[in-house]
Formats: structure tokens, C-alpha cells, sequence
């Protein structure tokens, strides 16, 4: 049901952007059949939505991060549901099954307009329209029982429906492994990462892990006797505590990462493939295909769910997120351009035909997004506008 819904909610911008297809139609169709109180849902959207005019804003939504917040963030349901008049009542349409299409849609749209006004800042170096403020150490985490509790850098010591204490300590979440473990192994907590967000923590087993950019890691309270396994959507760097009798498990959509103890990073957002890059240790990685390889230090794969293809790794490159910094190597702009948008949670858009020109070279994450810009731009061959939190990119003129 919940997968049908997502299913529904891209169906549905592609209906108000005005892109929906004949084989997307088909699948509707289909869907409808299997479930018929999602056809009700779905026509009630539609007819309740919002207006042809706002296309603009259906052709550049996030779904990724739209989901994300709403299913994650209980304040931003709650102000939607207490407004009243707008634009947002347009989004406020029949709640009556786990998960309103156009609620989850309308929590991205009042997010991006209040998390924008405090990033968004005036220009003073570069002459940009203005300016906007890189992202920071921010997280919400999931409960077991659904309470929703948003992460800060303070020190905090929260508690869990069946006791366990979870702490917050030096910027990092700790969990302080309990004594009933059987039954913690069935609970799970949901650490999201939101776009210009990042987080550390320290798992029941000891592992470290660092969370990058809108990304989502769930886990268990306290792992089984014989396995230790999470699941990551988005990207996340590792180090594994060592335990010979469990393995440690990282499930992703295209496949599952198998470790006893070891470094690597793990990038996996909803794209064609994934890639992990092994540091230290040994890992197995077994795509949704079923085939298995074998990955020794030094290795970067990527992978889906047909094709695993192995090259050796600038390790420097793909930790840099972890150590404060980017690093561009022969990149083009799209792919930096990518990056960008994740830490300072900002929409991309090219004007004509972009350089395939490539840019090398490494960029603090703690600057500002005009400055990163300024120094991207002597070497890649293009120039920028800000408007708010929108970039257009364009050629340089000659």
C-alpha cells in the first residue's frame, strides 16, 4: 500500500507538470485494479489538487526530499494541518488512508519556503543576487513508536519506549546497548539526514557512522545474536566494529554489503546504480541479481541490480564529504552541480547547452554556496546565478 502511494504521488506530479504518459496510464491502471480505494484517492487529488498554473513548481520538486520530510518531521504535519487558507489548503486533500499524496507534497513546498528564508542571505563579496548559507550537523530521528525528534549538536539523553537511553554527546548520537536484547532486535530507529545536513553516530555495536546529505539509515535497537543489519538510502561512510560470529549488513536498493569489520563508503541514492569504496578490511557485495564479488582495499564498485563493474578508488575523493570538503576530479558540472545541491539544498537549472568541459580541484564545505561557485567557475568553463535557492548555469560568453 505504502509503495503504491509513492508510486501514486510521482504519477500525480507528472499529471500537474504535465508529463504523464500513455504507458504511465497503463501502469495507473493496473495499480487501480489491484487496489481499488487508490483510484478514489487518486481522482479526489486530482480534483482537489493544485492548478495547471503552478506546473513550475510540480516540474521541480524533489519527491526524494518531499517524502522524506513529511514522513519524518511530525511539527511540519501538524502546521499544514492547523493552516487554513492559501495556497497550502489546496494540498490538504483526503488524509484517510497511512499517507496523504498531496501531504507529503505540501510538507516539501512549507519546508522550502521556512528553511529557505534562513539560509537564504545577502551577497556582499561576489554580487550575486544573494547569497545562501552551507549546510550543517542536523538530523531527525524516528522512535520505535513514531515520535519523531529533531538532533541538534547539544549534549540530550533521550529515551525509548522500552527504556534504552540514546545519548547525545560531541555532536554524535550514542546507543547505550540494554540487556533485552531479543526484543530491542524487532524495534527499529530511522535516522533522515535532510538535504544541507549531516550526522554522526555511534551504533549498539560500536560502529561509527557518518551520514551525509539527504540520506536515510534504519537500525535496529540492538542487533541479533547472529547478524548485524541496517539500511541505507543516500550515503554513509562506515567503521565497522569487528566481530568475527556477526557480520554486519548494509541492505541498499540494488544490493547488500556484507562486513566483519571494516571502513568503506557507501553511496546510494535512488539513481541508476550505487557505488561502495572499500578503505580497510574486506567486504562481499551481492547485487539484487544475486551475483557476488569479492571487494579488497583500495576497489571502488559500482552496482545495480544487473551489473557490478570494479575500478580502483581515489579513496581522497570519495571520503572528502567525511573530512569537511569536496574533491573534483575531471568532473563535469552536472556532477558537481549534483553535490552542490545536496549540501546547500538548492534546485539546479541549465540554460542551453552546457560545456562538457571537465573541473579538478578540492572546495571547504564550510564556504558559502557564492563563494564555491566563484572558484568552480574560473576553471569549468560556465557562470552561475542565484536566484534565492535556485541556480541557473550557463556558458561562459566569449
Amino acid at each position: 500500500m505504502k509503495d503504491h502511494q509513492f508510486i501514486l504521488v510521482d504519477y500525480l506530479v507528472k499529471h500537474f507538470s504535465g508529463t504523464l504518459s500513455q504507458t504511465d496510464l497503463q501502469s495507473l491502471q493496473k495499480i487501480f485494479e489491484d487496489d481499488p480505494t487508490l483510484r478514489d484517492q487518486w481522482e479526489q487529488s486530482i480534483s482537489r489538487g493544485v492548478k495547471s498554473s503552478d506546473a513550475q513548481f510540480w516540474s521541480n520538486l524533489d519527491l526524494d526530499r518531499a517524502r522524506t520530510k513529511i514522513l519524518n518531521y511530525e511539527p511540519t504535519r501538524a502546521a499544514i494541518r492547523s493552516v487554513g487558507n492559501g495556497r497550502l489548503r489546496n494540498l490538504k486533500i483526503y488524509v484517510g488512508l497511512a499517507a496523504s499524496l498531496l501531504l507529503i507534497i505540501g510538507a516539501a513546498l512549507f519546508l522550502n519556503k521556512t528553511q529557505q528564508d534562513k539560509q537564504i542571505v545577502a551577497d556582499q563579496v561576489y554580487h550575486y543576487k544573494n547569497d545562501v548559507l552551507p549546510g550543517g550537523q542536523k538530523a531527525t530521528l524516528t522512535l520505535s513508536n513514531g515520535k519523531i525528534v529533531e538532533l541538534s549538536q547539544e549534549q540530550a539523553t533521550l529515551q525509548e519506549q522500552h527504556g534504552e537511553q540514546l545519548r547525545i554527546s560531541d555532536g554524535q548520537l550514542h546507543y547505550k546497548p540494554n540487556s533485552a536484547q531479543a526484543e530491542l532486535a524487532t524495534l527499529k530507529n530511522t535516522l533522515t539526514v535532510p538535504a544541507s545536513g549531516f550526522y554522526r553516530m555511534v551504533l549498539p555495536d560500536g560502529t561509527k557512522v557518518w551520514v551525509n546529505s539527504a540520506s536515510e539509515l534504519s537500525y535496529p535497537l540492538a542487533f541479533g545474536k547472529s547478524v548485524r543489519k541496517v539500511e541505507l538510502r543516500g550515503e554513509a561512510y562506515f567503521e565497522v566494529a569487528h566481530e568475527k560470529n556477526r557480520p554486519f549488513i548494509v541492505t541498499t536498493a540494488h544490493g547488500d554489503i556484507k562486513v566483519l569489520g571494516t571502513a568503506f563508503n557507501l553511496r546510494a541514492y535512488n539513481s541508476a546504480s550505487s557505488n561502495v569504496t572499500l578503505i580497510n578490511g574486506s567486504i562481499q557485495l551481492t547485487n539484487t541479481n544475486k551475483t557476488t564479488k569479492q571487494v579488497v582495499p583500495g576497489q571502488k564498485v559500482e552496482f545495480n541490480g544487473n551489473d557490478m563493474h570494479i575500478s580502483k578508488a581515489n579513496i581522497e575523493k570519495e571520503i572528502a564529504w567525511q573530512q569537511g570538503y569536496f574533491y573534483f576530479e575531471h568532473d563535469q558540472i552536472q556532477d558537481i552541480m549534483e553535490q552542490l545541491a545536496r549540501w546547500y539544498d538548492i534546485q539546479v537549472i541549465y540554460q542551453g547547452p552546457i560545456t562538457k568541459k571537465t573541473f579538478g580541484g578540492s572546495i571547504s564545505r564550510s564556504v558559502s554556496l557564492a563563494e564555491a561557485l566563484e572558484l568552480i567557475k574560473r576553471g569549468a568553463g560556465v557562470e552561475f546565478a542565484i536566484d534565492k535557492k535556485t541556480v541557473t548555469v550557463k556558458n561562459k560568453n566569449k
